[in-house]
């Protein structure tokens, strides 16, 4: 798979020497700020293990490569921007110079911007094989490598202070007291890490050449321009949930700028130039206040929940970041939102809150369902209780109906639910049985010992339930609808892990290169991805639609229960999640076809792993703080799995759920399949036939004929290499617009001939 980057690269090499403005791919004209050459010892160098990097020829250049290390993480780290008079708030870019020669995993800790982006190339892995916390899925593809140099840059909006606590100094009771690093004056770390070789078995090593920090010199030139479908076609949503990341925001943090605010309008400036639409904020986490004020009805005595320790608000001055954090993302930036929630029930000391009662309960009788107490064990809610319903709905209205300004406007999209481990816990309390006999058993009463006995009546119990929690979500999009929220849409994200689920009965290594991997891992299960029954016998489907395993007193399986997409299928903007992460979960039509609701479309979620805890020395003591790890494959590959989701199904909703601070390493890619993704209206398709020779390409037709706005085509080509002189017949169509750059192309005979078809590319089209 060759370049694009190689005149860039030469470019680049002068301007580091001469530190001037030069061009990067993607990003146009930047300003140099730094340049680390990486064979040298500067900009306080440091690596872990001391001496066990090289400086050695690779691909005709002289680079430092850090072999894996049998016993330890290793890492190589660069102070960046130091006395450069860096701003804060600024927009910048980190720059990453790699050989891409051979399968290389790089951790990327970015203290400038609390980012943890990292990559891996060709056939390397990522996340950790066997992490120590959660298991992963890894999976590895023999992706084509370009035997060049590459570069990795990431979009980087500066903080105030270093993420990282890199110094202490003596306080006045003489305790050393740890003091963040002052960006302006001080620059910051960035760093590259991989684990031991026993979590990367199959990595080269580190291997790097240069690292550049480029200023860039007009954000708002990045912006991206994007022709949405024009009304009454609705529209299609990108967004992403950060998981550990606006803990940055308080006073002497990295970016405490206008009590938090700049830190979230550095998200809605990233998505100017990435092309993403929807805003996205989690206002309950593991069902805790994130930033918003409960108390917003606190004048208000008679309302049931005026009473002010309904929910405990968020502590410092960002309690109530939310209320500016609407207008800014509506208002100033034309982004739509859609508000995150893991609702477990109100936490509060008032007696009507609902999340300490738990009123959902176990079928065994214990306490507890897991031993995850800070999860469903301390809160949860019993989704068929109407007093759930209630509450959540006044969540709403204080976190999306006062808003009546930006609801007007229709800047809000509607609710995304992500319950974690037991927070909406299948019930089985006496009250909840009293519902089921009275709704779905004739009347008759139901024990514990009568659903433990009676698998067929346990199963209807378990359908039944699931029923009840799609009705729940159904209802509050009705909610929203009523109270002015236009065409509100409400998804529910069943799958409560980071890392997402495998196959069915298939464990271990998922690969296209098995017989590699068995001499790599001898003696572990590698699962060769390109066998036909993963597809036939719906491996990833049957996988998601299981409850969770349990072991012992425990009832994981009703913590987690499977995913029921059947009962939304008749639910109008109500959607199951379709949770996804590697090649092999969007390989399957009929599964997207299952997760479809009565909009004829699905809503997908990535699920990053997230790499907790994994670089850590011979003895266990991290080495470079808290670690986590957003992996995304190098290079055009990062858009593989949307690539394959669009080939195989009708996603129309595309949300991504991240570990620390989002940012794209490969942001041409990226902001390419966002402008093309989002230019086609939210509407099924149909698979055009015999639409092109080559079995890569696959062309979807979206017919709004209904609505008077003709026929949208999109091209999505899952081939792994560029494709030239290819040939799309559109039937019927004799000219289309090409909806990314707005030029007319003409058809002969209702063919379309394209050039070159570069890898993993999406094109979306209308006919004229």
């Amino acid at each position: 798979m060759k370049t694009l980057l190689t005149s860039a690269l030469l470019v680049l090499a002068l301007a580091w020497a001469r530190s001037e403005t030069t061009q990067l791919p993607f990003f146009g004209d930047v300003m140099v700020v730094d340049s680390v050459d990486c064979t040298a010892s500067d900009h306080r160098f440091e690596e872990h293990p001391a001496g066990a990097s090289r400086v050695e020829p690779l691909l005709g250049r002289v680079c430092r490569v850090m072999p894996v290390q049998e016993d330890t993480s290793s890492f190589l780290k660069w102070r960046l921007g130091e006395g450069k008079s860096l701003r804060p708030n600024g927009a910048y870019v980190v720059v990453v110079e790699y050989p891409d020669d051979r399968p290389r995993d790089y951790i990327v800790r970015n203290n400038g911007n609390n980012s943890r982006r990292s990559f891996y190339t060709g056939s390397a892995i990522g996340d950790a094989w066997e992490a120590d916390i959660v298991g992963h899925h890894p999976e590895s593809l023999r992706i084509p490598q370009s035997g060049a140099y590459e570069l990795w840059t990431a979009l980087t909006f500066l903080g105030e202070k270093a993420a990282e606590r890199v110094e202490s100094v003596k306080g006045p009771d003489g305790k050393d007291k740890p003091v963040r690093t002052d960006i302006a004056t001080e620059g910051f770390d960035v760093v590259l890490a991989q684990y031991k070789r026993k979590h990367h078995p199959e990595s080269a090593g580190l291997a790097v050449s240069r690292i550049l920090l480029c200023a860039i010199p007009d954000e708002r030139a990045l912006w991206a321009s994007i022709p949405f479908p024009p009304v009454p076609l609705p529209r299609r949503h990108v967004f992403w949930r950060e998981e550990m990341s606006d803990g940055v925001i308080g006073k002497g943090d990295l970016c405490p700028g206008q009590a938090g605010l700049d830190w979230f309008e550095q998200k809605a400036r990233a998505m100017k130039i990435l092309g993403q639409n929807t805003f996205c904020k989690d206002l309950l986490e593991f069902g805790h206040n994130q930033h918003w004020d409960p108390g917003w009805r606190k004048d208000d005595p008679a309302h049931p929940m005026g009473h002010t320790s309904w929910m405990w608000a968020s502590n410092g001055d960002t309690w109530d970041v939310w209320s500016r954090i609407v207008p800014m993302a509506v208002d100033q930036y034309g982004l739509d939102i859609l508000p995150y929630y893991e609702y477990g029930g109100a936490n509060g000391n008032f007696p009507g809150s609902l999340g300490p009662q738990k009123r959902a309960e176990t079928l065994g009788g214990e306490p507890n369902y897991t031993h995850i107490w800070w999860s469903g064990d301390k809160l949860r809610v019993d989704v068929t209780d109407p007093d759930t319903l209630a509450e959540f709905k006044y969540i709403l209205d204080g976190t999306i109906l006062r808003f009546k300004s930006q609801v007007a406007k229709g800047g809000f999209v509607g609710a995304w639910l992500r319950p974690r481990p037991a927070q909406m816990a299948v019930g089985f309390s006496d009250a909840t049985r009293r519902r089921f006999a009275d709704e779905a058993n004739g009347g008759r009463p139901v024990s514990r010992d009568d659903l433990k006995r009676d698998r067929a009546l346990y199963a209807r119990y378990i359908d039944w339930w699931g029923q009840k929690r799609a009705a729940f979500c159904n209802a509050i999009r009705d909610y929203l609808e009523k109270n002015g929220v236009q065409n509100a849409e409400v998804v529910l994200d069943n799958d409560s892990s980071e890392v997402g689920h495998g196959l069915k009965g298939r464990g271990g290594m998922v690969t296209d290169d098995p017989d590699t991997w068995r001499s790599i891992l001898p003696g572990k299960d590698v699962v060769d991805v390109r066998d036909p029954t993963i597809v036939s016998q719906h491996l990833f489907l049957r996988a998601l639609e299981e409850p969770s395993s349990t072991w012992g007193k425990w009832e994981w399986q009703h913590a987690c229960p499977g995913a029921d997409p059947a009962h939304y299928a008749n639910l109008r903007n109500v959607w199951l999640a379709l949770p996804f992460h590697n090649l092999f979960t969007v390989s399957d039509p009929d599964c997207f076809q299952a997760f479809r609701n009565a909009n004829g479309t699905e809503t997908i979620i990535r699920h990053y792993g997230l790499n907790e805890g994994m670089v850590k020395d011979a003895a266990g003591k991290p080495l470079i703080g808290y670690a986590i790890a957003d992996f995304e494959r190098a290079g055009r590959a990062c858009m593989l799995s949307e690539i394959e989701a669009m080939a195989n199904g009708d996603p129309v909703n595309l949300g991504y759920l991240m570990g620390s601070n989002f940012t794209r390493g490969f942001p041409g890619p990226v902001r390419e399949f966002n402008v093309n993704f989002l230019a086609l209206p939210a509407l099924p398709s149909k698979v055009v036939p015999d639409a092109c020779g080559d079995p890569d390409v696959v062309v979807r037709e979206i017919d709004c004929t209904r609505w008077g706005r003709g026929r949208y085509f999109a091209i999505v080509h899952r081939g792994w290499t560029e494709k030239r002189n290819v040939a799309v017949r559109l039937p019927g169509v004799s000219s289309v617009t090409v909806l990314e750059s707005g030029r007319t192309a003409r058809l002969r005979d209702s063919t379309l001939p394209m050039a070159t078809l570069q890898p993993w590319r999406l094109i979306s089209l209308k006919a004229d």
